[in-house]
């Protein structure tokens, strides 16, 4: 993961929101899956507004261990866009990181494009 992680700085313990968070996606790239969620988990209770949070949820429910692979499997994870996760990732995340998960995601918004279904 090499984007900057964040947490609402006015969110109670916010250091250790912030750690659970982190170790939420340490635990999603070692493919700790039930583990991550639980960190996630964790973190929408503390900050019912962390994009980065709801965004881990999605990734883990798929057992994505890695963001890049949104980008070269557009079939396997076509119906990700429809997980209330993502939505939720999107409605709190800034335009900043809006814009990263929609290039992370672009793959899978393409293909969508074509469905008429």
């Amino acid at each position: 993961m090499k984007r900057e992680l964040s947490v609402d700085k006015n969110c109670q313990n916010y250091e250790s929101v912030l750690n659970e968070l982190k170790l939420g996606y340490i635990n999603l790239e070692d493919g700790l899956f039930k583990l991550a969620e639980t960190n996630f988990d964790m973190v929408i209770l503390a900050d019912s507004t962390c994009a980065d949070a709801y965004w881990g949820l999605m990734l883990s429910k798929y057992k994505i261990r890695r963001e890049e692979a949104l980008k070269s499997n557009a079939t396997l994870y076509k119906d990700i866009i429809k997980l209330k996760e993502y939505e939720n990732a999107m409605k709190y995340a800034d335009e900043t990181k809006k814009a990263i998960f929609k290039n992370l995601l672009s793959e899978i918004l393409k293909f969508n494009e074509g469905d008429n279904y």
